[in-house]
């Protein structure tokens, strides 16, 4: 069993800087197995189409007892305390797996903050990213701007009228974030990330869960996160 992740103060430091810090090692052998089985279970039974080469899950956790038991008690929540405060609701979750595409725009996800597809305030609210395989720049690890999140919620736009992402415009690359299976990495709701096409020959397979404070609140839907779609308190509780 691995221990509660706090962060250093070192590690805080460079989170509130740079808007990320990667935790490790979230899932043990077990843990890792059981998510990678959830994933398996929603794979072959979900009709995609052959252009389909990233496949998403959302809302899961009553489906899927791998990543229910990571998320409401993996030892991240340490460092999500540490970030967003003793009261935590889980608010969204979801899988992304890529499989191999060398398209990059049919296989990349573009610059963008994840509080650009639903605003949080406060806007302390965190994603933990946790790779179900190695992941590194040939099959589509998460790249990140440092710093970005300094700025706040930026203007999101569709890049192109057939696509559902959305995207801000970045000069520059980013960085890399590769991870081993099991790893994850934290960052804030308003740090821009992307990742690009899977060009290697084997599925790339991740999970992340969206945290924020327990009395946080959905303004485009006029609700707290608490209370949205499968949200749960996982530690501590709301003020009402």
């Amino acid at each position: 069993m691995i221990p509660d992740i706090r962060l250093t103060p070192a590690q805080r430091a460079a989170f509130a800087s740079d808007g990320f810090v990667v935790l490790g090692r979230i899932l043990d052998p077990e843990g890792l197995e059981a998510c990678r089985a959830d994933e398996a279970m929603l794979r072959e039974g979900s009709p995609w189409g052959d252009a389909a080469t990233t496949r998403f899950w959302c809302l899961v956790m009553r489906r899927c007892p791998g990543v229910r038991a990571l998320a409401l008690g993996g030892p991240h929540l340490g460092a999500v305390a540490d970030a967003v405060g003793a009261d935590i609701a889980l608010w969204w979750n979801q899988f992304v797996t890529k499989l191999p595409d060398h398209d990059e725009v049919r296989g990349g996800f573009t610059w963008h903050q994840d509080n650009g597809y639903v605003d949080v305030s406060p806007g302390t609210n965190v994603t933990v990213w946790v790779a179900l395989d190695d992941v590194d720049t040939v099959n589509g690890c998460v790249w990140v701007m440092p710093g970005s999140h300094a700025g706040g919620l930026l203007p999101h736009a569709r890049p192109r009228e057939d696509s559902w992402h959305l995207q801000v415009p970045v000069e520059g690359d980013g960085i890399p974030v590769p991870l081993r299976a099991g790893e994850a990495v934290m960052f804030t709701g308003y740090t821009l990330h992307r990742s690009l096409a899977n060009r290697s020959g084997a599925p790339r397979r991740a999970f992340f869960m969206q945290y924020a404070h327990a009395d946080a609140t959905l303004p485009a839907k006029g609700i707290r996160a608490a209370d949205h779609q499968d949200a749960w308190v996982v530690r501590g509780r709301t003020s009402a």
